[in-house]
C-alpha cells in the first residue's frame, strides 16, 4: 500500500491550511449548497409555474417556501422514531437477513481457498473479509431503500402516513435512520463473525524437537543449534538458538527487586523480594544496570554469581542459566517467540516452547517526516560542497512517484523527523522501510541490493557510523537504530545524551544505495518512525464503521432518488452513482486531460488518461486510431475537440456533486497493517452528514411538490 497523501488534521481539512493552498471543505460544502439552493429555487419555480400555470404555480410556489422552515426545523422526534421502526419492520419483512446467511456460508468455504501460500496470508483475510461485507451492504442497503417509497406510492400504504399530522421531511428522515439502522445491525454481525474468521482461521503455532536442531561447534564446543519448526499451516520457520545467551530464570525491576523466581532459580535459593546488589560481584547501580543485566547471559547450566540484600541481610548465591527467550525467523508476515529451558546436567536436551504468531496483525501509527535528497557530487568530507534537492534522479515518469539515488555515489535520501523524545522512542528508533529498487543490469533478479542507514544532528552535523542492510523490492522491512550507537570516531553514544537528536527532539535517517549501478526509490511516506502500535482489534472496529460510513450514504441516496423515481429506475440510478464514486479519480484525470491538456502531460504516466474525451474516443475506435497518437489537424478534428471540452466542463462541475466513495481508504489501511486515522473517520462522517443533510432537504421539496397528501 502506497500512502501519496497525509491524512491532514480535522481543523485543516475543514477550514483550509494556514498557507490558504487549497479552501477548506466546509467553504467547499457552502459554496456549493449556496449554488445548489439557487439552482432549486429557479427550477423549482418553472416546474411550479409549468404543472399550475403562471398564477397558481407562483402562489403554490411560495406558500412551499413558506412552510419549508417549519417542516425542515419543526421535525418531531417521535414522529422520525415511529417512521424509522416501521421502516425497520418493513425491511424484515423483505427478508434482508438472508445476506446475513449469505455472508456466514461464504466465510464458511472461504478458508480452502484462502491464502495457502501467500507471504501476507492476514492481508489477504482482511481484504476477503471487508470485501465480501462491502459488497454485499452496498446492493442491500440499494435494494431496500430504493424500492420502500415507490411501492408505498404505488399500493396507496403511504397515503395511511400522511394522512396523519406527519411532514414529507420525516417521512424522508425517518426511512434513512430506519434503513440505516438496519444495514449497521447486519454490518455488526458480519463484523464479529469476519474477527472471528480471521483470527481464529490465522492462529497457529508450531513445535520445536531437538531433532529439528543440529548444533553448531566452533573449537569443539557448541556455539548455536539451528533448525526449522514443524510443518504447520503449510510453511515452516528457521531457527537459530545462541547457545551462549542463556538466563537465570528470574525477572528484576527497575530498582533491582526480584519480582518473580522460576523453578531452577527457586531451587537455588532465590525468593521474591530479593534485592539484587550486585552480579559477577560488581556492584549493580541505576546507570550501569543495563549493562550489568545482559552480562547475565552465558551458556546453559552455567552459573552466575549473585549478592543480595534479603530481610535486611547480604546474601550471595549462584543461579543456573537455564532459560532462553527468542523469536523464529519471519515467514509469512509473522513470526513466533520461543522459549528455551535447560534443565539437568544434560545440557543437549531442551524443552521448546512456541508461542503464537506475532506481527501478522498489525495497526502501525507511523510518524513520517519531510524528505530531500543530497546529489551525487561533491567531496564526501566537505559538507560545504554537498549540493540538496528535493528530488533525485528522474529515471522514467512511470516511476515519478518516486525520486532514486543512484549507488556506490554521494547520493543519499534524507528524512528529518520532529518530536523524536526519549519517552517516545526509549530503546532507539523503530522504523519501517519500504524501498524501490531499480535495476540498470538485472543479475540476479531477487538478490538483495545493499543499502545503509545513519543518523545525523541536522544543526550540528555530528552523525553515526552507517549500518548496513539489504534492500528487498516490495517488501516493508522493520529496522531500528539502538539507542547506543557507534559513532565516526568509534565511540558508543547514545542518540539523545551524546547529541545525535537536536534538544527539541529533531533528527535526520540518511539512507544511500552501495551497490554501484543499481538505485533506490524513496517517497516521503516509504520510511517512517514507529513509535508504538495501536490495538488491532480497534483498528478492526473503526475498518467497519468505514463502511458503515458507505451503507449509510448508499442508503441517503437511494431514498433521495426513490421520492422522484420507480424502484426499478432509482436503483439504477443509485449503482450508477456508486460506480461513478468509485472511479471518481479517473472522471477527474479525464477532465483535467480534456481541458489542460499541457498540465495533464506532466502528470504520472500511469495518472494519465488518453484518448481524450467521449466525442475523440468515439472518433478513434470507428477510424481505429491508437488513443496515444495525436490527430491530424482538421475542422472535424476541432470541432470534435471543441464538443469534448464542452462536454467536460459540465462534468467537472457535475462532479463536485458526486459522491466519492474512493475516499473511503479504510479497508486498505486495516488490510495493510496501518492504524486508521480518527481524522479520516471524522472527515468521512462530515462527508456523509452533508450529503444525508443535503438529500433530506430535496427528498423534502420533491415529496411535497408532489402534494401526497391529497
Amino acid at each position: 500500500m502506497v500512502i501519496e497523501k497525509p491524512v491532514l488534521p480535522t481543523w485543516e481539512w475543514l477550514f483550509g491550511q494556514s498557507d490558504a493552498s487549497a479552501a477548506g471543505a466546509f467553504f467547499e460544502f457552502f459554496k456549493v449548497a449556496l449554488i445548489l439552493f439557487v439552482l432549486g429555487l429557479f427550477v423549482g419555480l418553472i416546474v411550479s409555474v409549468f404543472r399550475y400555470g403562471p398564477a397558481r404555480g407562483l402562489q403554490n410556489y411560495l406558500r412551499v417556501l413558506r412552510q419549508a422552515p417549519r417542516d425542515l426545523l419543526g421535525i418531531s422526534p417521535r414522529r422520525v422514531l415511529g417512521l424509522a421502526v416501521l421502516a425497520m419492520r418493513e425491511a424484515y419483512r423483505r427478508r434482508v437477513w438472508v445476506a446475513l446467511m449469505l455472508f456466514f456460508i461464504v466465510l464458511m468455504f472461504a478458508s480452502w481457498n484462502l491464502a495457502p501460500n501467500s507471504d501476507q496470508p492476514a492481508v489477504i483475510y482482511l481484504n476477503f473479509v471487508l470485501t465480501a461485507a462491502t459488497y454485499i451492504m452496498l446492493p442491500v442497503a440499494v435494494f431496500t431503500a430504493a424500492f420502500s417509497l415507490p411501492q408505498d406510492i404505488k399500493n396507496h400504504t403511504i397515503y395511511t402516513v400522511v394522512t396523519k399530522p406527519v411532514r414529507p421531511s420525516e417521512i424522508v428522515l425517518g426511512r434513512i435512520l430506519g434503513f440505516s439502522v438496519v444495514g449497521s445491525g447486519l454490518l455488526l454481525a458480519m463484523g464479529t463473525a469476519s474477527y472471528i474468521f480471521v483470527v481464529r482461521g490465522l492462529d497457529h503455532t508450531h513445535q520445536i524437537t531437538e531433532e529439528d536442531l543440529l548444533p553448531e561447534t566452533h573449537r569443539g564446543r557448541i556455539v548455536n543449534f539451528q533448525g526449522e519448526t514443524s510443518n504447520n499451516d503449510r510453511h515452516r520457520h528457521s531457527v537459530d538458538i545462541e547457545a551462549r545467551n542463556f538466563y537465570p530464570e528470574f525477572e528484576i525491576s527497575s530498582s533491582g527487586t526480584v519480582t518473580r523466581v522460576g523453578r531452577p532459580a527457586a531451587d537455588a535459593g532465590l525468593r521474591a523480594g530479593d534485592r539484587v546488589t550486585a552480579i559477577k560481584g560488581e556492584p549493580l547501580t541505576e546507570k550501569n544496570r543495563d549493562q550489568k543485566l545482559r552480562g547475565l547471559a552465558g551458556r546453559s547450566l552455567s552459573d552466575v554469581q549473585l549478592s543480595l540484600i534479603r530481610d535486611g541481610k547480604k546474601i550471595d548465591l549462584t543461579v543456573p542459566r537455564t532459560i532462553l527467550e527468542t523469536f523464529t525467523g519471519t515467514n509469512r508476515g509473522h513470526k513466533h517467540r520461543i522459549v528455551t529451558r535447560r534443565s539437568g546436567t544434560d545440557k543437549t536436551t531442551a524443552t521448546h516452547a512456541v508461542g503464537p504468531a506475532e506481527g501478522m496483525f498489525l495497526a502501525r501509527v507511523p510518524q513520517y517526516g519531510s524528505l530531500r535528497f543530497r546529489d551525487s557530487k561533491g567531496d564526501p568530507q566537505d559538507p560545504r560542497t554537498w549540493t540538496f534537492n528535493e528530488q533525485g534522479v528522474n529515471i522514467g515518469k512511470i516511476f515519478s512517484y518516486r525520486s532514486y539515488i543512484r549507488g556506490n555515489t554521494l547520493a543519499a535520501a534524507i528524512w528529518t523527523f520532529d518530536g523524536v523524545t526519549p519517552e517516545k522512542y526509549p530503546n532507539g528508533l523503530d522504523m519501517d522501510v519500504n524501498i524501490r529498487v531499480y535495476r540498470s543490469y538485472l543479475g540476479k533478479i531477487d538478490a538483495p541490493v545493499v543499502g545503509s542507514i545513519s543518523v545525523r544532528n541536522p544543526d550540528t552535523g555530528k552523525r553515526s557510523r552507517e549500518q548496513i542492510f539489504s534492500g528487498k523490492d516490495f517488501t516493508i522491512e522493520r529496522m531500528q537504530i539502538a539507542r547506543k550507537v557507534w559513532s565516526l570516531d568509534d565511540e558508543l553514544i547514545d542518540l539523545f545524551a551524546d547529541g545525535l537528536i537536536t534538544p527539541d527532539g529533531r533528527t535526520e535517517v540518511w539512507i544511500s544505495c552501495m551497490d554501484p549501478g543499481q538505485y533506490f526509490g524513496m517517497a516521503e511516506a516509504d520510511v517512517y518512525l514507529r513509535s508504538r502500535d495501536a490495538s488491532f482489534t480497534l483498528n478492526f472496529i473503526k475498518g467497519f464503521l468505514g463502511i458503515e460510513l458507505q451503507i449509510i450514504l448508499v442508503t441517503a441516496l437511494a431514498v433521495f432518488f426513490s421520492t422522484f423515481l420507480s424502484g426499478p429506475v432509482s436503483t439504477l440510478l443509485s449503482f450508477t452513482t456508486v460506480l461513478l464514486g468509485f472511479n471518481k479519480d479517473f472522471l477527474q484525470r479525464l477532465v483535467r486531460s480534456v481541458l489542460d491538456p499541457e498540465l495533464a502531460q506532466q502528470a504520472v504516466a500511469y495518472k494519465r488518461v488518453y484518448g481524450g474525451g467521449p466525442i475523440e474516443a468515439a472518433y478513434r475506435i470507428l477510424l481505429q486510431l491508437n488513443i496515444t497518437s495525436e490527430l491530424e489537424t482538421s475542422p472535424l478534428t476541432s470541432a470534435i475537440k471543441v464538443i469534448d471540452v464542452v462536454i467536460m466542463y459540465v462534468v467537472e462541475n457535475v462532479l463536485h456533486l458526486l459522491a466519492d466513495f474512493e475516499q473511503f481508504l479504510e479497508v486498505q489501511y486495516l488490510s495493510y497493517g496501518y492504524d486508521i486515522p480518527w481524522d479520516m473517520l471524522i472527515q468521512h462522517s462530515f462527508s456523509v452528514i452533508s450529503f444525508m443533510f443535503a438529500t433530506y432537504i430535496l427528498g423534502y421539496f420533491i415529496l411535497k411538490s408532489r402534494e401526497l397528501a391529497r
